[in-house]
């Protein structure tokens, strides 16, 4: 009985891991270039934000025009992780935003965690903001993010 229910558990976890299966988050991004006089330059210089450039729909605008407002989906990447990876440059200013859904498996349930962080340099000021999560499945997330 013990193994018929590991079994069991094995099988339903194999499924919700599965490509395809029920639920696979996205994020619906929204990058806005505030208070500055200058485009924003989108960018990817490594793996990660390759991966987010090429699993974006529509492909992200580049230059944001000062007090432009961009918007995006990236993902699903996985059914159990999705991540966005965002850099944007204004001269010296760079912004890099990261945003990430990930969904744990619990018994026959997934435990959804997002996270958000913006690094700056250059003097710039950078915002990571998650203004939308949906706890149903397929875990969709919104995020903004302010470059100024």
């Amino acid at each position: 009985m013990k193994s018929l229910k590991s079994l069991s558990t094995l099988a339903v976890v194999a499924a919700l891991a599965a490509p395809g299966a029920a639920f696979a988050a996205s994020a619906e991004v929204t990058f806005k270039n505030i208070n500055t006089s200058q485009s924003a330059t989108y960018s990817y210089t490594n793996s990660g934000e390759a991966v987010t450039y090429a699993n974006a729909e529509p492909k992200p605008l580049t230059p944001v025009p000062s007090g432009g407002t961009n918007i995006y989906t990236v993902g699903p990447i996985t059914s159990l992780v999705t991540g966005v990876h965002v850099r944007y440059t204004i001269g010296s200013k760079t912004c890099v935003f990261h945003s990430s859904f990930t969904g744990t498996p619990s018994g026959n349930n997934i435990i959804p965690n997002w996270t958000k962080s913006a690094d700056s340099s250059g003097g710039a000021t950078c915002t990571a903001n998650i203004t939308y999560t949906d706890s149903a499945q397929p875990f969709n997330w919104k995020v903004t993010f302010t470059i100024k």
